[in-house]
């Protein structure tokens, strides 16, 4: 934590709402977002540029119509991990991650050791995602699928 605070400690609040802009949309133009600031172009590419290099932008990425592209089904799954595996918690999420149509793998305290988020053209193409694969893994004990009916807030 204390790495995350320094980093928070170098940011004011012209950076951030640099960063309030690109989340928004990172499309956008040097010129149109400094425009919309009121900043210098050179100023935000400098500071765009510090920003990449402490690692706080990541990269940029787009945000897709996952419904348009025959994705329109989202689920979390619940993964139980069943110790005494030939397996480690973190390889069998490392495996999980690489099926497709598995866009987040976190692992978690609680009663479920992994979170998934999964994404397909159906329920159907879901379970066949979690039967067929993920509860034949080696170190897969029991799984739990939620199915979402409605998103009103979600990340790309």
């Amino acid at each position: 934590m204390r790495k995350a605070g320094k980093i928070m400690e170098k940011l004011d609040e012209r950076d951030l709402l640099i960063l309030r802009e690109l989340e928004l949309d990172s499309s956008r133009s040097l010129r149109e977002l400094a425009e919309s600031l009121g900043m210098p172009r050179t100023t935000v590419q400098d500071r765009i540029n510090r920003l990449r290099k402490m690692g706080v932008i990541k990269g940029f990425t787009v945000k897709l119509d996952k419904a348009k592209l025959g994705k329109g089904t989202l689920a979390f799954v619940l993964v139980s991990f069943m110790p005494g595996s030939e397996i480690s918690q973190k390889a069998l999420a490392q495996e999980i991650a690489m099926l497709d149509n598995v866009e987040e793998v976190h692992l978690i305290t609680g009663e479920w050791d992994i979170l998934l988020k999964v994404r397909g053209s159906s329920i159907k193409e879901i379970g066949d995602l979690v039967i067929d694969k993920i509860r034949g893994m080696h170190g897969v004990a029991r799984t739990l699928t939620c199915v979402a009916v409605h998103s009103v807030k979600e990340d790309p």
